[in-house]
């Protein structure tokens, strides 16, 4: 257990220096899944504002599983990932669970997963899974329309651009390293292909999603009538129309500017209240450590 213990504390990431971040990843799930006298445990791999990670944070939370959670940094942790998913081609993304049995890398896997390990309510009972998995597909395809307009706003202001990059950097590199981000961003178009897209456009699919969701929710507190993920996703989806308060996902000041959408979230007022209001009374203590 000495050894155990020196290497999950030692390289846990709390240092400034961003080699020992990478390092505490590498070499605590080594720890975990070598060492036979350390405790085996969930490992979660995600962005931390990310609207996927954060319905799959949300679903563990809700059915209090502990795990412990690692931040992806783009390009930089991207071959752990391979590495750990066994995916050695085509694009990969977070968030990614990782279990003693396997990697789950879809947050719909997520969830379902937390509901069978789970003994809370079911957020995706079996009598409303076929509805729960229609809104889960029409909140994907305002939910990448998000990160579309997103992208494109972070790429326009240099403030973004330097909050958005990763923690451990010094305050007074960040300058220097800005380039950086756009090396992320440009991967990013690459890597989902909407170098090309038009923003615009891209509105119009997340105004599609949002009037949908205000008819169906009506005077009603939660989609279906009763809470379930299909309120998770919806609620994670508006996350990148203006971001939750920071007691629940902390954002600097120019990214939480950048992933507002001004016009967007007026119209959409009444359905923001909606969503502060499910956090406050939905949205479970942070179970990861």
């Amino acid at each position: 257990m000495a050894l155990c213990s020196f290497v999950l504390l030692w390289f846990y990431p709390q240092t400034l220096l961003g080699g020992y971040r990478i390092a505490s990843l590498i070499l605590s799930l080594y720890a975990e899944t070598r060492l036979p006298q350390c405790p085996i445990v969930l490992r979660l791999i995600g962005i931390s504002y990310s609207m996927w990670t954060e319905q799959a944070r949300w679903a563990l939370d809700h059915h209090i599983i502990r795990y412990r959670y690692y931040e992806h940094i783009p390009l930089v942790t991207t071959p752990l990932l391979r590495l750990l998913t066994k995916k050695w081609t085509g694009p990969i993304s977070v968030p990614i669970l990782i279990t003693p049995q396997r990697a789950f890398t879809d947050s719909w896997d997520i969830v379902a997963f937390a509901d069978r390990e789970g003994h809370r309510e079911k957020l995706i009972p079996f009598a409303l899974a076929d509805e729960i998995r229609a809104w889960h597909d029409r909140a994907e395809i305002a939910r990448r329309a998000n990160r579309v307009i997103a992208t494109d706003a972070i790429s326009r202001s240099e403030d973004a651009k330097r909050d958005s990059l990763p923690d451990f950097l010094p305050e007074f590199s960040r300058n220097v390293l800005t380039p950086l981000a756009d090396l992320a961003i440009a991967y990013l178009g690459m890597k989902y292909e909407f170098r090309h897209a038009i923003v615009a456009e891209e509105k119009k699919k997340v105004r599609a999603l949002l009037r949908e969701v205000r008819q169906t929710l009506a005077d009603k507190k939660y989609l279906l009538g009763q809470f379930s993920y299909a309120d998770i996703t919806v609620a994670a989806t508006l996350e990148f129309v203006r971001p939750v308060e920071d007691r629940f996902i902390p954002l600097k000041p120019a990214l939480r500017a950048a992933l507002t959408q001004e016009d967007l979230s007026a119209e959409f007022a009444d359905l923001l209240e909606w969503r502060d209001q499910l956090y406050q009374e939905k949205r479970s203590t942070v179970q990861s450590f």
